[in-house]
């Protein structure tokens, strides 16, 4: 007799009911997000001399178990996500969107490590599959870590509101870490303002930070997104500010992006995105500089603004299963650094002024 994990599920339920517990249910998933690269750097004679190289890159891939029960109205959940190298094994248990939390009429509430409602926002000018070099998460919001705003955020707890005729809103406030006073411990608190109404998607997020970048200042950022599905159309345009607080001043940052999906017949699309960074500004001296995740980097100064290219292909297969290609070029001006947003080029020569490029082919498989 074969042995599944639905005869396994089955087995369980059937021993929850016996024993007069609650209905659970289990879901085990996945991503294997996949391609094969061939990335360029120009614009620096550094840039030049390093020209490129080829790759193969998991986009965050992932595998998590989900556990729910539901009584009375009440839903408590559990999830547990992690990281996986489908390119060359390995990566970090529980590294993603690992949390707890309760649901209900009043909403949702979750305790643990997750995205913020800054970064959800994102998800109204991704008209590409997955994430990869495509990504504008380094560009736009200088990444996921130190001192970026598109943070899934450890330590934190977040509360999504029900939704009232198309109206959300979300909040989280999270913690970097436990060991320190509350003068210098990192604090960052998130919050959004959510609207749907037919194939309309809206959204307003601010995010504040207190400590990240130095002890006693606080850095924010707002930022506004909307997509509109027409059927033989979807765009997303979006825009955000960055603001950081530092000794000497401030240094303040634009950004603008626009994005657009087509059909092509039954399975596949054509989608594309133009964005562009302005040049740093604010009250800080010029050559002042703010450090985000892998090497983005703000410089206070002329030059330091740059343009974000992205074109690309995508063929369903089935529904949860999709070939890709895309190209990516990111041209950063003399005095800036952007970067991929995920699997950027971190070597020495991407440095100022460097332009980072690529095209990938690859498939994703949801599961």
């Amino acid at each position: 007799m074969r042995f599944t994990f639905t005869s396994l599920t089955l087995a369980i339920a059937a021993l929850a009911a016996a024993s007069g517990a609650q209905a659970q249910q289990y879901t085990i998933y996945g991503r294997a997000n996949l391609d094969f690269e061939k990335t360029e750097l120009r614009g620096t004679p550094a840039a030049e001399a390093f020209s490129g190289n080829q790759r193969v890159s998991s986009n965050s891939s992932r595998l998590g178990v989900r556990a729910s029960t539901q009584f009375e109205g009440l839903t408590v959940f559990a999830q547990v996500e992690s990281g996986v190298s489908w390119d060359a094994g390995g990566d970090t248990l529980a590294g993603r969107d690992t949390f707890a939390g309760l649901e209900g009429t009043f909403g949702k509430i979750r305790i643990g490590k997750m995205d913020t409602p800054m970064k959800d926002l994102g998800g109204l000018t991704d008209r590409f599959k997955g994430t990869g070099i495509q990504d504008d998460g380094g560009i736009a919001m200088l990444g996921g870590s130190s001192n970026g705003f598109g943070r899934r955020q450890s330590n934190s707890l977040r509360y999504d509101t029900p939704e009232f005729s198309g109206f959300g809103a979300s909040l989280q406030y999270g913690l970097d870490n436990e060991d320190k006073g509350s003068s210098e411990q990192k604090k960052l608190v998130s919050l959004s303002f959510n609207y749907r109404l037919d194939k309309l998607k809206a959204a307003l997020a601010v995010e504040q930070h207190r400590n990240f970048n130095e002890p006693g200042f606080k850095d924010h950022a707002w930022r506004i997104g909307a997509n509109y599905d027409f059927g033989f159309l979807n765009v997303g345009a979006g825009y955000n500010e960055l603001t950081y607080k530092v000794a000497a001043g401030t240094l303040k940052r634009k950004y603008a992006a626009l994005s657009a999906a087509v059909p092509v017949g039954p399975k596949g699309a054509i989608s594309a995105r133009f964005s562009k960074a302005g040049a740093v500004g604010g009250s800080a001296p010029e050559g002042t500089t703010i450090a985000g995740a892998d090497g983005n980097q703000l410089f206070r100064g002329a030059d330091s603004g740059a343009r974000y290219y992205m074109l690309g292909y995508e063929h369903t297969i089935f529904k949860g299963a999709q070939l890709y290609t895309y190209w990516t070029r990111i041209d950063n001006q003399a005095n800036a650094n952007y970067r991929f947003g995920v699997n950027p080029l971190n070597v020495t020569a991407a440095d100022r002024g460097a332009d980072p490029s690529g095209i990938v082919v690859g498939i994703l498989y949801d599961f």
